[in-house]
């Protein structure tokens, strides 16, 4: 190999990085390796020690021996038994593993790397955690010759960087995974929601919040960020928000909370803020903190506390535990009765909530309560939270 020079290795480093953060592919990264060392190269893991292999990424190797290499020739090759004295970070050929290897003679060279024109490799152990293991191999044909120490140098210096984006790629992979989760389960529920950063400014939204954004009916996002029909509504978001996104980041007392946000021709919006972990530190070693904004229209049949109604409604205890006993199916006579209070004062009680909720018939009631899917995800999402910590 003629000699690397600085700039392709760090041509190769920097392919590495995108790789890991989704900026290009691991083919890209192999594809640029596998010119490097006149020869194929593949990314592979293996759950334990004799198994079958998944190849993640792989360049100059058919498709089909790639098969056949995951399903039956990996559990062939004569050093597989000796893998288990290898560490993270080494490289190594077939013959420092097996002494006095007869490598012409078995099986996995004739049936799979002489068909293929592969007669030298070596493999650097990526990583290894339990039984579970990925390596980085390069193969050549006999016509290039025995790798050089330079070429195994170069391998030496690329290792490290491989193993950090790894874990990189790792964390991003699962970053996605659990967004995507979160999206698929709250837009099952036809709920939506946003994450935003402390001051407001729009970072992610699900298919429902989406819609509901474009409607520009309660809730918009101008110039970014997220507001709210009204300034007063807007000003409750933001403290929640602030209050939930400083939380999240390990300061602060507040816990987010929920939202009554006024719409123009229609319902309220149900809005639930919480906090969202940051657990470390964003890309440039600053903290980031973030709140999750769920937002429910009121369309799903799902009952509710009376701790979360108090704080949702700003109801009396007295009140929200009316408003529960009717949406249990009890009469307003039925819930006097056990309550040990006259019909008058539940009367009373009823025409408060009417006033507070903007509803006007006890059957309103029913349906607008049970439709509120918000307050159904507050303990959880709040953890126990105080309904008199913050009125919406």
């Amino acid at each position: 190999m003629p000699g690397t020079t600085e700039e392709r290795l760090l041509q190769l480093i920097a392919r590495i990085y995108d790789a890991a953060v989704g900026g290009a592919s691991w083919r890209d990264f192999v594809d640029d390796l596998a010119d490097v060392y006149s020869g194929t190269a593949a990314i592979s893991s293996q759950a334990s020690i004799g198994t079958g292999t998944s190849i993640h990424a792989a360049s100059r190797i058919d498709p089909a021996f790639g098969r056949a290499y995951e399903e039956y020739y990996s559990q062939k090759r004569p050093w597989v038994n000796e893998l288990t004295v290898i560490a993270p970070g080494q490289v190594f050929t077939p013959r420092r593993l097996v002494r006095d290897l007869n490598y012409e003679k078995s099986e996995y060279y004739n049936d799979w790397l002489k068909p293929q024109g592969i007669y030298y490799l070596f493999s650097a152990a990526l990583e290894i955690e339990g039984n579970r293991s990925t390596y980085l191999t390069i193969s050549r044909s006999r016509r290039y010759g025995d790798f050089s120490a330079e070429e195994f140098d170069l391998t030496y210096k690329l290792v490290p960087h491989l193993q950090r984006a790894m874990l990189m790629h790792r964390h991003v992979f699962d970053t996605m995974r659990q967004r995507d989760a979160m999206a698929i389960t709250l837009e099952g529920l036809g709920v939506g929601a946003i994450l935003v950063t402390i001051n407001g400014r729009v970072r992610f939204v699900n298919q429902v919040a989406e819609a509901l954004l474009r409607r520009e009916n309660g809730l918009v996002q101008r110039q970014g960020h997220l507001r709210a029909s009204t300034p007063a509504a807007t000003n409750a978001l933001n403290r929640l928000i602030a209050e939930a996104a400083s939380i999240g980041a390990g300061s602060g007392a507040g816990s987010g909370g929920v939202l009554l946000v006024p719409r123009t021709q229609a319902s309220h919006l149900h809005v639930l803020v919480c906090p969202v972990p940051i657990g470390g530190t964003g890309w440039l070693g600053l903290p980031a903190p973030m709140a999750l904004v769920i937002v429910s229209e009121p369309s799903r049949h799902l009952a509710l506390r009376a701790s979360e109604l108090e704080q949702l409604y700003g109801l009396t205890p007295a009140e929200a535990n009316l408003a529960t006993a009717l949406v249990s199916g009890k009469t307003l006579k039925e819930y006097a009765t056990a309550s040990r209070i006259t019909l008058v004062t539940a009367k009373t009680h009823l025409q408060s909530i009417f006033n507070k909720t903007g509803w006007h018939r006890q059957s309103d009631l029913v349906r607008g309560t049970l439709a509120n899917g918000i307050a159904q995800m507050a303990k959880t999402l709040l953890r126990g939270k105080s309904p008199n910590d913050s009125k919406g």
